[in-house]
């Protein structure tokens, strides 16, 4: 049997509905099965499974996939892990080449090998922080209060200051060196095309999964004039900044105890608190918060204290980083400490007495982001008291418990003094409008795709649709799909996740549409592509009658964008030749021109 073909045993051996059954009560509703999401605190069932599909979708945060996705997502495991877990489940032995080929994909082997090259360059790190030239290290930790038993926890390591001292250990233990350079621990110079050590002369703070995989390294310089100050691998097929969390092994089992994780910002945030017994704590490495950082979270705890930087960016970062929790079933508190100071700085400097009081003072994410609205508003004109419901908004329609929401715009009328029903009738207004101009946020108009939140113009909304639309089509239906490898590539299609689904849809050779829709599945490379895929799947099938009508319509919209888009390249190809004085290529004129007059339904009437 192979590869391929125990998966999906696997897979036909455990009807989704069966599973989900384990950890989710479901009830039936029409052909689907539904009932309260998982990852996602809600008091409505949003969560459906499709027994013909074989599919979940929640049409609340948008968690889906298949059964191997629900697994890894409320287990947390891999897809090794996730498919030893089912395979046992139905009675099935893995294949002992399973596990060195993880379902025969090559990227898999990739990862299996980077993840035990990280294990080793960690060990030549410890090793180094406890030689002769890691003293000087091992004294700044020290005097920086991490006791031994906390860098031995956390696998402390000091990179030597040398240009060669990995790459020569690494070569006499016949390491990959094309894979140490995809892990980022060296470099090859462009110039004599050798490799050399990235990190250098610095404490090196390994960064794992959950599982303690070792899956990057950063690293901080002793000398506090050295730039950059940290340093950090970058990502790689292991490593995924959105969604890593430094830490987090440690942590976990005292979050689980706890049922609370402490979010700060720095490595050595998170070993101070760890050393005086806040084992609890976790740091982003300086990346800014993702709904996916927030996601893994939510499998551990149920409540979430903030303790960044008391600055002006601490407090931004903070609020940007607690609006990541909206939607999950964590609880989010903000940790207000002294001016100027971070965790590391109120443990060591005012004592852990100090930094569990402000634990114990933490105020709820909307009285954090009230106090803040009336520091910057001014509440006294109507004007400001406009701006503060505004700014509240929305987390005013974050909050699915009705009774809470009552007493919050309850309370927000009697502080501003304004009328209950003006402060509902305002932030009905402002929902209108949101839901009218700004997109899904876990879909395509996200902060983290466009870097601000924004609102779309129609035209943008509807050439997202008619790309979601085509995907779907193509899942569905061969004919379309065969029509649409005819009319359109995947660079038609400009929403990032579309274009990479699309990509493997149109390269697809699967003789069904039930093996097409598995193997799109299997290729989805992140959680956007694969929460996308979901819920195109889950919708409901177009109207038969209907069906060719709207592709057509779809596929000339899309058509029409390439055209635009090319008569910008070329406009700005001329706008180049004018600013350096060259002649403008006839050719290109006359493209430009049919085009025009194609998006105008003329003839060209350019002049040859």
């Amino acid at each position: 049997m192979s590869d391929d073909e125990f998966v999906e045993q696997v897979r036909h051996n455990n009807d989704i509905v069966d599973v989900v059954s384990e950890y989710v009560a479901l009830e039936k509703r029409g052909s689907n099965m539904v009932g309260l999401c998982p990852f996602h605190k809600e008091d409505t069932p949003s969560f459906t499974v499709s027994p013909q599909r074989q599919l979940y979708y929640c049409f609340g945060c948008q968690a889906g996939g298949d059964v191997f996705n629900f697994i890894m997502d409320i287990e947390g495991y891999d897809f090794v892990e996730a498919l030893e877990h089912l395979a046992e489940r139905v009675g099935l032995d893995m294949p002992s080449k399973q596990r060195d080929s993880e379902a025969g994909s090559n990227k898999a082997r990739v990862k299996r090998y980077l993840h035990k090259l990280g294990a080793f360059v960690a060990r030549f790190f410890a090793a180094k922080l406890q030689s002769e030239s890691g003293h000087q290290a091992l004294r700044y930790l020290n005097e920086r209060g991490i006791p031994p038993e906390v860098q031995e926890k956390y696998r402390l390591g000091w990179a030597p200051d040398s240009w060669q001292a990995l790459c020569d250990h690494l070569r006499r233990s016949n390491v990959n060196m094309k894979a140490a350079q995809i892990f980022g621990v060296v470099k090859k110079s462009e110039k004599t095309g050798n490799y050399y050590d990235v990190l250098r002369s610095r404490i090196i703070f390994p960064i794992t999964d959950p599982r303690g995989k070792v899956v990057g390294f950063g690293g901080r310089v002793i000398d506090s004039d050295d730039e950059p100050k940290y340093l950090n691998t970058p990502e790689s097929p292991v490593f995924k900044k959105r969604e890593t969390w430094y830490g987090l092994e440690q942590a976990r089992p005292t979050i689980r105890q706890r049922d609370r994780v402490i979010i700060v910002e720095g490595y050595m945030d998170v070993l101070a608190c760890c050393t005086y017994g806040w084992e609890e704590a976790v740091a982003s490495m300086g990346t800014s918060l993702t709904a996916d950082h927030a996601r893994v979270l939510a499998r551990y705890a149920e409540e979430a204290l903030v303790a960044y930087d008391a600055d002006a960016a601490g407090t931004d970062a903070a609020v940007r980083s607690m609006n990541q929790f909206t939607g999950t079933t964590v609880a989010v508190k903000v940790v207000s400490l002294p001016e100027g100071k971070d965790p590391d700085d109120v443990l060591t400097g005012d004592g852990p007495q100090a930094f569990e009081r402000h634990l114990n003072e933490a105020q709820s994410f909307f009285r954090f982001c009230w106090e803040r609205s009336q520091r910057r508003r001014d509440a006294s004109s109507s004007r400001g008291k406009a701006e503060v419901i505004r700014d509240m908004a929305p987390l005013i329609w974050a909050q699915e418990d009705d009774v809470v929401r009552a007493d919050r715009i309850r309370f927000m009328a009697e502080s501003l003094r304004v009328p209950e029903n003006a402060v509902r009738s305002q932030l009905s207004k402002l929902q209108k409008v949101a839901q009218k101009y700004r997109a899904d946020p876990d879909r395509h108009n996200t902060k983290e795709n466009y870097g601000t939140e924004m609102e779309i113009s129609s035209g943008d909304l509807a050439r997202w649709r008619a790309e979601r639309q085509i995907i779907r089509m193509m899942l569905h239906a061969p004919k379309f799909l065969g029509d649409a490898r005819e009319v359109l590539s995947a660079n038609d299609f400009e929403d990032e996740v579309h274009r990479s689904l699309a990509t493997t849809i149109l390269r697809s050779d699967c003789s069904s549409v039930q093996k097409m829709q598995a193997e799109v599945m299997a290729t989805c490379s992140d959680e956007r592509e694969r929460r996308a895929l979901s819920e195109i799947m889950m919708k409901e099938t177009i109207p038969a009658q209907r069906m060719q009508q709207i592709y057509s319509d779809c596929i000339r919209l899309l058509q029409r964008r390439r055209k635009q888009r090319r008569v910008e390249e070329i406009r700005e190809i001329i706008r180049e030749h004018d600013r350096q004085g060259k002649k403008i290529p006839m050719e290109l004129m006359r493209e430009q021109a049919e085009i025009l007059a194609q998006l105008k339904g003329k003839q060209s009437s350019f002049n040859e």
